[in-house]
């Protein structure tokens, strides 16, 4: 098996403009540092957008002119690694969720396209620690430059793991078979940029410890990869690990026909969701993205996860041209809900539409969709009924009843659960069970 060390070398992506999108000053120079420098060094223009100026920090006390400190040091460490542009703006730090993505959105766009910028480079999914503002900058990037290729720093889960024992920290690695770049990097750039930042940098033992473990590598994954000429396969969508045959059997089962599910929104989650405030929406099992389009046009900002690349590329071809705000993801529902709840990651509105897991993980699924639903938040489920007229075959055994779903509920205040004739998803007769339940305000989460 090909491990990341035998992978090192100096691989850079071939790129004469690059982005990179980060939450807080500091960011490009603790995280991305040798990247950047490593890219400046083989010639191309790196620029930087910081969405806030860091001045909530708990590393150095308070004070009036922290803000003002930090951008006066962003500035020193970008000269050291080259950067040509650095944007830093003024949104509020440690509150990046609260700024609506298309806003995000429209900067990244704006930035890339008077950079000329043909490769962002962002933090990995995850936001290598879970911090919510990293995870937010990452999504503005995929959202805003729907045709640019998205690089991701992140961790070997070696590293992660040793600091996580050692400090009791909370990164995020990966394992070796997902970094697609391992590269060899000289640090003495990012040491300089690092030494710019005295307010974060010289009482920050996990820094210098991460850096260590590290040694002279830096790891890399594809959020989004390049369009190689005459691909018309590959979809713009960040992935989660390695693909399964679930995942190629439904990309074969897309690929197949134009369409293979209804077009039209679930007419039960418009008739629910429509008094709403937008919020924060997650859409698991999105396919062709039916109702995450509709959630997008309505002001939601929208995760689309889904297993297929080919129903997500769809999707992609759907929202983008109307900037609307929606980032998809590629992978399992199951390593999804893991990754949020490592990050504490949730949702004012959870989604899961005409998805059918085996009997024996069932429980499992749903209980873990149901974590996934933020302090007043709300759940939408629906699928096929187990005595629909319309079931039929070996996959009748993985229909909902009632019970089910109710159990799916606990914890949460239910408002509407039984079922519905028809199915929004097929042209086929049937009938179908809904449940609408809300997480009270303030509650706590249930024991797992």
């Amino acid at each position: 098996m090909t491990t990341a060390a035998d992978r090192v070398g100096h691989g850079l992506p071939p790129a004469s403009s690059v982005l990179a999108v980060c939450a807080h000053p500091d960011d490009e120079s603790f995280g991305l540092g040798a990247v950047l420098d490593l890219f400046a060094a083989s010639g191309a223009s790196v620029s930087v957008l910081c969405f806030t100026r860091g001045e909530a920090s708990t590393l150095v006390a308070a004070g009036d002119d922290l803000g003002e400190r930090r951008r006066s040091e962003l500035h020193a460490a970008a000269a050291e690694l080259r950067l040509g542009r650095v944007e830093l703006r003024d949104h509020p730090d440690n509150s990046l969720g609260a700024v609506p993505l298309n806003q995000l959105a429209a900067e990244v766009t704006t930035i890339a396209g008077e950079v000329g910028a043909d490769l962002l480079l962002v933090f990995d999914a995850g936001g290598i620690t879970g911090h919510p503002d990293h995870c937010r900058a990452t999504e503005a990037a995929l959202v805003g430059a729907p045709g640019l290729p998205v690089l991701a720093w992140t961790l070997p889960r070696r590293v992660s793991d040793s600091l996580n024992a050692e400090l009791g920290t909370t990164f995020i690695g990966r394992a070796d078979e997902e970094m697609d770049v391992v590269l060899r990097v000289d640090r003495a750039g990012q040491h300089r940029a690092i030494a710019c930042h005295t307010s974060q940098s010289a009482d920050n033992p996990v820094l210098w410890r991460r850096l260590e473990l590290l040694g002279d590598q830096e790891s890399l994954r594809w959020l989004r990869r390049p369009l190689s000429a005459g691909a018309s396969d590959q979809v713009a969508v960040s992935s989660l690990g390695p693909r399964s045959l679930v995942a190629e059997e439904w990309d074969r089962r897309y690929a197949s026909t134009p369409r293979l599910f209804r077009a039209e929104p679930d007419e039960t989650l418009v008739e629910l969701v429509s008094p709403l405030a937008p919020g924060r929406a997650v859409d698991l099992g999105a396919g062709e993205g039916r109702n995450s389009l509709w959630l997008a046009s309505r002001g939601w900002d929208v995760v689309a996860v889904d297993a297929s690349k080919e129903a997500l590329g769809r999707l992609n071809h759907s929202a983008h041209p109307e900037g609307l705000p929606l980032v998809t993801i590629a992978g399992e529902i199951t390593t999804y809900l893991a990754d949020i709840q490592t990050r504490g990651d949730t949702f004012d509105l959870v989604v899961l539409a005409y998805v059918h897991p085996e009997t024996a993980e069932r429980s499992e699924l749903l209980q873990a969709v149901a974590s996934a639903i933020a302090s007043g938040g709300f759940l939408f489920v629906v699928g096929h009924h187990s005595l629909s007229p319309g079931g039929t075959g070996p996959d009748l055994s993985r229909f909902y009843t009632e019970d089910d779903l109710r159990q799916a509920a606990r914890g949460l205040e239910v408002l509407r659960l039984g079922q519905r004739l028809g199915s929004s998803d097929i042209a086929e007769p049937g009938t179908d069970v809904v449940l609408w339940a809300r997480r009270p305000e303030a509650a706590l989460m249930p024991a797992s």
